[in-house]
């Protein structure tokens, strides 16, 4: 991540980067099950943090940018890095005074201990220059493991410039989805269940057609089972 955020900063003029607008400004205060942060994406700083140590098990001073985007779930940290970026790219793209963004996401996170949280990840805008470029945002991660979700990554964002199709497109960029649109539509298919005959019936489509299908779809994914093919196109946003 450390590059991606070298390029974007690198794309800021000394200009955009200048005379603050500061927008209303979330509580710092801290709950049982959260910790929060305010990040400095300019100069790839954090400028408070607190909770830390209860949620995570690491003390306030061990928490810095780059621990920020560790310690993931290696099943989600793909499209987690590619979510973010792929919002990141969206709201550099334009100045556009968005005060009211917010972007939300949820992953599996390591504890100091070995362990998995599921957490919910806020962040929103915390400062603005005079030109309505983001400098600082304002993050909050809660402990959503007892809602014991199927899907651990889901997104969404509220903006005025930029939308959730938009990082969906960007995400397929990044991983440069392998299969055809007609796969795809047979791979959600085989997420519900059934023989190639009844995912024919409900496509329209010859078994034959979808036995074909399916072959080419496990040989893309280098998938050897359905459970296989399911965690891959979850980190793919297909599923």
């Amino acid at each position: 991540m450390e590059s991606f955020f070298d390029k974007i900063v690198n794309s800021l003029s000394i200009d955009q980067i200048h005379e603050p607008v500061r927008e209303s400004v979330p509580s710092k205060t801290t709950l049982a099950g959260e910790c929060v942060c305010i990040i400095d994406l300019a100069k790839k700083q954090l400028v408070y943090n607190s909770g830390f140590k209860d949620l995570l098990g690491y003390h306030d001073d061990q928490v810095d940018f780059d621990f920020l985007f560790k310690g993931y779930h290696h099943e989600d940290i793909d499209l987690v890095k590619g979510v973010i970026k792929g919002v990141l790219s969206s709201i550099f793209k334009s100045a556009c005074s968005d005060p009211d963004l917010k972007f939300a996401i949820t992953f599996r996170r390591k504890r100091i201990d070995g362990s998995y949280l599921h957490l919910l990840s806020e962040t929103k805008v915390y400062e603005l220059d005079a030109n309505g470029y983001v400098l600082k945002v304002f993050t909050r991660l809660l402990d959503i493991s007892f809602l014991n979700l199927s899907r651990a990554v889901n997104w969404s964002i509220r903006s005025r410039i930029i939308d959730n199709q938009d990082i969906h497109h960007s995400v397929q960029e990044f991983f440069k989805i392998p299969f055809t649109n007609r796969e795809i539509e047979v791979i959600k298919e085989i997420e519900k269940g059934g023989s190639n005959r009844d995912i024919g019936r409900r496509l329209c489509l010859s078994h034959h057609t979808i036995a074909t299908h399916r072959k080419n779809i496990f040989r893309k994914s280098n998938c050897n089972s359905v459970l296989e093919l399911m965690v891959y196109c979850r980190r793919l946003d297909i599923l």
